[in-house]
């Protein structure tokens, strides 16, 4: 294989129908490129996992992702080509701020991204932030989807003693890559469901505490408003139709004002 043009597409999972949904879904994203599914079905922790398939990836472009997503961008590997000349390190949300592991409590005025959630006839559509195609200058990321060179996730590596279980994996990779002088970006090119959104409970909890002690020279003292921003839709087509740009730029204008008065 040209390494120059493989993608590489690690993914930790322990339940064989949605890694073959997921592999699936992958073989239908990369039309002008050779891919390589990497899954590990007994990792530790997400960043063991994820260190181990990073030792035996063989593209030049490495993805990170959960396997409960369905990519909707046609041509994914022309897309990172083209926008990994301009950013180190893509997601599909993320901040230019941090308050703590989860991205998100830094608030609605620094966050990016969108992020489609659900099943067939019921799709939900949540926009966290948007004004430009890729926006760089992100201090973070969300682990749902990330994209990367395979030299810079060797190079920064993900924290497998610290992070020993399934959460802070993606904040402390994402930043330690902004912190050490990397592009991070959000792309709005990149879309995709994600069937399970994260949810907040005490083990979050116990991780974000060890984020903080980690990094918490680089935190923000206050968390900040949040607004959801969110559209019900049917069908993928509907879904691929939300990502308006300008809509998008004009709603995050709106609860960026409205985050504003509140505080």
């Amino acid at each position: 294989w040209n390494c120059a043009r493989v993608i590489s597409v690690i993914v930790c999972s322990i339940d064989p129908a949605k890694f073959a949904n997921v592999s699936a879904n992958y073989a239908q994203c990369f039309p002008n490129d050779a891919h390589e599914i990497i899954g590990i079905h007994d990792a530790h922790s997400l960043c063991e996992g994820y260190n181990r398939g990073l030792a035996q990836a063989r593209g030049d472009i490495c993805i990170f992702a959960h396997d409960d997503i369905e990519i909707l961008t046609g041509d994914v590997g022309t897309t990172l080509h083209r926008q990994l000349q301009t950013a180190d390190v893509i997601g599909v949300a993320g901040t230019t701020r941090l308050h703590g592991m989860g991205w998100a409590n830094s608030g609605i005025e620094f966050a990016y991204g969108a992020i489609a959630s659900g099943v067939a006839d019921d799709y939900e559509v949540a926009l966290f932030g948007a004004a430009v195609p890729l926006q760089t200058g992100l201090r973070a990321l969300d682990g749902v989807f990330l994209a990367t060179r395979r030299e810079l996730a060797a190079a920064v590596g993900f924290d497998a003693q610290t992070f020993d279980g399934w959460h802070g994996y993606d904040t402390d990779f994402t930043l330690r890559s902004y912190l050490a002088g990397y592009r991070v970006a959000v792309s709005l090119d990149l879309m995709l469901i994600h069937a399970s959104p994260a949810n907040v409970d005490a083990e979050w909890l116990r991780y974000d505490e060890r984020f903080r002690q980690k990094h918490g020279a680089h935190l923000t003292p206050s968390a900040r408003p949040w607004y959801e921003i969110r559209k019900r839709v049917r069908t993928r087509e509907e879904i691929k139709a939300a990502f308006d740009l300008p809509t998008l730029s004009a709603l995050t204008i709106e609860a960026r004002r409205r985050a504003c008065v509140a505080s």
